[in-house]
């Protein structure tokens, strides 16, 4: 029994994963701000990139996070050295009813193995979802196409082998048999993932997620974890869901299969990845079946970060670097938000006379040290508010006083797209009025902007700015007030549920909604917000949303994680010296930092994972 094996079994007993992965505008009041190991990606056939991922067990300097993409299913959270993959039909409408319709792609250079399937139909018309795998990659030049497993080379362009089938009925092979396959480098590259739909005309975005294995590991391991996968019911079948029950019913087996008996309390001294420690037995940390995983705290204040002397204005946005994890910081240097800087009509006063701000208001602060490695924006903005850096590692910045949305590159700062007309604020799709924050989805690159002091509304755009969508708050028939959205403040995508959630931050809530139909799905409303929350930031490796609040009578400004599935606040957290005015919170790409922007103490304050600290 190795150390990988311990690893495995703690987090299927239920040792959680350690959670980690303004003047007068920025000061309260009722309407708006008052003062790992890398891996090559899966390709389809044409060479574009579906997704990339990283093995957020090891400290990245350079390889992906974990791609949280679409759907993905609601069961716990991946082991920390488990990549994800999906593979995606992309929006296509099948011509008629009884169609099969293929994708083809590549898996990359390094071998992996496939440790468990997950599919991901997303309508009723999907009764089958099969992954075959080619010995030579398939003569297509499309991206999708029409296809029949019984007609010969329609489905790979050479012999081929189906490695795994989901029907509507449950009906599974290879999951349920714990088989696995190692796939990329000198072994099956290439495969095809083949959607049948009962219905045709219908859109679709169906997927199959792989959970892979880095190849470095052995078959014993490849197959144990499959064992751990293979606990969890398929969450888009007809029959029978997930829940905690069904999973520890199972666990007999488990021990049974490695005969042996385990003292949980020891289990994460022995391992060498980061896993909370319970220093009670198993009983003791569930009352009763079903009952909440028990979590402890671990977020503290990392003191060594940043570098000394860093001279910021009020911090607006800050968000981090998928690939390094530096971090990239949106502040107001020498120009506050007051009062009078807008008038009834929400223009920015005496824009022409004032200019714009002459320093660099985007620093991009390295992970390790706090120091700054880049930094523009000069002569370009005249109020920072949001900033966001989506999977490209590219920008994505609001100005309250221009109305505008900006896509500026993340490697020479040139402004790639702008949304909006300057100083111009509208109710249409082609104006904003004080845009506040910005989201990307990995998967579709469609861009969801919070807008925002005015509007309060959320549009959806495609990633080439075209409009798709607008999304307003639902509805409450116990507070009338909350209607419509009080500052949509702040947007955190889980892309693993088909959800965008909203910092509503005078209403003191979260909302969140379907990504494709704009549909409303819950709301975290919690007491110990204090009846504001600034900003939120999720992250899939541990799936759980942080989120910062504003400071009123009755609770301090903090930070909270919270349980995505639940919406239970799994800890409260701040630094040393206390949150004057937290206004934005971003977190690393490997899950092990949290960094929040304050208006007020005009700084950014990182918190690491605990466990993570005792180890560097």
């Amino acid at each position: 029994m190795n150390t990988f094996h311990i690893c495995v079994l703690s987090l299927v007993l239920g040792l959680t994963v350690a959670k980690t992965a303004p003047t007068p505008h920025d000061i309260p009041s009722n309407d708006e701000d008052a003062t790992g190991l890398g891996r090559n990606a899966i390709e389809p056939i044409d060479g574009k990139t579906l997704g990339q991922t990283a093995d957020s067990a090891k400290e990245d300097d350079g390889g992906w996070d974990d791609m949280d993409d679409q759907n993905s299913p609601e069961s716990s959270v991946d082991p920390p050295f488990v990549n994800t993959e999906i593979i995606r039909m992309n929006n296509v409408i099948p011509e008629e009813d009884d169609m099969n319709i293929c994708t083809g792609v590549s898996m990359g250079a390094d071998s992996s193995w496939i440790v468990g399937y997950v599919p991901l139909p997303q309508n009723e018309s999907v009764d089958m979802i099969t992954l075959y795998g080619c010995l030579e990659k398939p003569d297509v030049s499309f991206k999708t196409w029409s296809c029949n497993p019984d007609l010969e080379r329609t489905v790979c362009n050479s012999p081929s082998v189906m490695l795994y089938r989901w029907t509507r009925t449950c009906d599974m092979i290879s999951a349920q048999k714990q088989e696995v396959l190692i796939v990329g480098g000198a072994y099956l590259r290439d495969m095809v993932l083949m959607v049948h739909y009962k219905d045709g005309q219908i859109k679709d975005s169906s997927a199959l997620e792989l959970k892979l294995l880095s190849g470095e590991y052995t078959e014993t391991d490849a197959h144990y974890l499959s064992k751990y996968y293979s606990q969890f019911v398929e969450p888009h079948c007809d029959e029978t869901m997930y829940d905690l029950s069904r999973l520890l019913a199972n666990l007999p087996m488990l021990g049974e299969s490695y005969d042996m008996a385990y003292d949980y309390s020891d289990v994460s001294k022995q391992s060498d990845y980061q896993v909370n420690s319970i220093e009670t037995s198993l009983d003791e940390v569930y009352s009763s079946l079903g009952s909440a995983w028990e979590y402890s705290p671990v977020l503290v204040q990392d003191l060594s970060w940043p570098a000394p002397g860093l001279n910021l204005g009020q911090v607006s946005g800050v968000d981090a670097h998928p690939k390094t994890g530096d971090v990239f910081v949106f502040h107001r240097a020498d120009r506050p938000w007051q009062p009078s800087d807008f008038d009834e009509n929400h223009i920015f006063v005496n824009a022409e006379e004032r200019g714009p701000i002459r320093e660099n208001v985007i620093l991009l602060l390295s992970k390790n040290g706090g120091d700054i490695k880049q930094q523009s924006g000069s002569d370009r903005f005249y109020m920072p508010h949001g900033l966001t850096c989506d999977s490209n590692g590219d920008l994505w910045l609001t100005d309250v006083a221009l109305h505008q949305v900006f896509k500026v590159s993340g490697k020479n700062f040139k402004t790639e797209m702008v949304l909006g007309e300057a100083f111009v604020p509208g109710v249409d799709h082609k104006h904003f009025c004080q845009p506040t924050d910005v989201a990307v989805e990995i998967s579709t690159g469609n861009v969801f902007i919070a807008d925002g002091y005015c509007n309060k509304r959320i549009l959806k755009f495609s990633s080439n700015g075209t409009f798709i969508q607008e999304i307003t708050a639902h509805g409450d028939s116990s507070d009338p007030r909350r209607s419509s959205f009080n500052i949509p403040h702040s947007l955190a995508l889980v892309e693993s549920r088909q959800m965008i959630c909203v910092a509503d931050r005078e209403n003191g809530r979260i909302q969140c909604f379907d990504t494709v139909t704009g549909d409303f799905i819950k709301e975290i409303r919690k007491r110990e917000f204090g009846g504001r929350v600034f900003a939120i930031a999720y992250i899939y490796i541990l799936d759980v949303l942080y989120a910062v609040n504003g400071q009123s009578e009755r609770v301090p400004a903090q930070g909270y994680t919270i349980d995505v599935s639940t919406g239970e606040i799994l800890e409260t957290w701040a630094p040393h010296q206390e949150f004057q005015m937290p206004h934005d919170i971003a977190v690393g790409p490997d899950g092990n930092y949290v960094y929040v922007g304050d208006v007020i103490d005009q700084q950014v304050v990182r918190f690491l994972r605990e466990e993570y600290n005792n180890n560097i």
